[in-house]
């Protein structure tokens, strides 16, 4: 299990924290995939209330690259001094992958939006560590 914290001083007073595991391999049309999942958990350290709005994140593999967005429905509120957890499944065809994202987030005291960055997420599968 890998565990990543972002500077306390990330944007807007976010601070983003990352746990990742390996769960399990599984076959897809008698292709091997690799099923990985991730917590990220989003402090609020300002002053003002933020409102999660979507996950970008970008999946790299050898001789692979993924992109895709995450659109949240119950949009996750974020009130000063509380925090959120969240679950993200990465479903992988190798064995090892960096994950790049950022949540897109609006302050509901001023409306703007921004991006706050989550640690790149290194996923690899425990035999390769050995």
């Amino acid at each position: 299990m890998l565990k990543k914290n972002t500077h306390i001083d990330n944007i807007k007073g976010i601070r983003i924290s990352v746990k990742s595991k390996f769960k399990k391999p599984f076959l897809k049309k008698n292709k091997p995939l690799y099923l990985f999942s991730s917590s990220i958990v989003v402090y609020n350290f300002s002053n003002s209330n933020i409102q999660i709005l979507s996950n970008y994140k970008c999946i790299l593999e050898p001789f692979f690259k993924k992109n895709s967005i995450l659109k949240f429905s119950s949009k996750p509120l974020l009130k000063p001094g509380k925090r959120v957890k969240i679950y993200l499944d990465h479903f992988l065809k190798s064995k090892a992958a960096i994950v790049n994202s950022y949540f897109s987030m609006i302050s509901l005291n001023n409306s703007k939006k921004f991006k706050a960055y989550i640690p790149p997420i290194k996923l690899t599968h425990p035999e390769i560590l050995n």
